[in-house]
């Protein structure tokens, strides 16, 4: 599987399932290592990609977290905490996938690619969310009530991008002119 799929099918396991309240949250574990494989198979395939340590680091930490947040005492205390405590839990997530789309970006942009552009569009919405909570939350700027569905829709449009370009070989995807033998 490429690269772009294995992140597209975690990112999607993470967004649309949920435990429930007295159990384990296997789910967003699952969706967590199912992008640090994509990551890795990413990383392989393009050596080359900006940011690479940062993105490790990122995705590294993102499962870690999960993987600490799993338990229903953990997710209770997390409901009961600060929201600066929330904003701070779902940053080594989020802050992967704007450094990935910030990546992929360039990527696209150095291989000509059309439709590269949209990678910005995914990131900048990402990012305008993290600081709109921060904003929200710690300087009470009611009116960005709601911001973060901006987020959600970053997120959202990333799960698209990476089917959509996961085949690219700036993505990750296989060289298929590399692959044919000559007659």
């Amino acid at each position: 599987m490429k690269p772009l799929y294995w992140i597209a099918a975690g990112l999607a396991v993470v967004v649309f399932t949920k435990a429930p309240a007295d159990r384990y949250d296997f789910s967003e574990v699952l969706g967590n290592g199912f992008v640090l494989i994509g990551w890795i198979r990413l990383a392989r395939a393009v050596p080359t990609i900006p940011l690479r340590l940062t993105l490790w680091y990122l995705a590294v930490l993102g499962l870690l977290l999960a993987i600490g947040l799993a338990t229903p005492e953990a997710r209770e205390w997390l409901d009961d905490a600060d929201p600066a405590v929330v904003w701070a839990a779902s940053l080594p997530a989020l802050g992967f996938l704007a450094a990935l789309c910030h990546a992929l970006t360039r990527q696209a942009r150095d291989a000509r690619a059309r439709g590269g552009w949209w990678w910005t569009v995914a990131e900048v919405a990402i990012l305008v969310a993290l600081v709109a909570n921060v904003l929200y939350d710690g300087a009470g700027w009611t009116w960005l009530y709601g911001i973060g569905s901006v987020g959600l829709g970053g997120v959202l449009l990333v799960i698209v991008l990476c089917m959509v370009h996961g085949p690219a070989v700036w993505a990750g995807g296989p060289d298929l002119e590399a692959e044919v033998e000559p007659a």
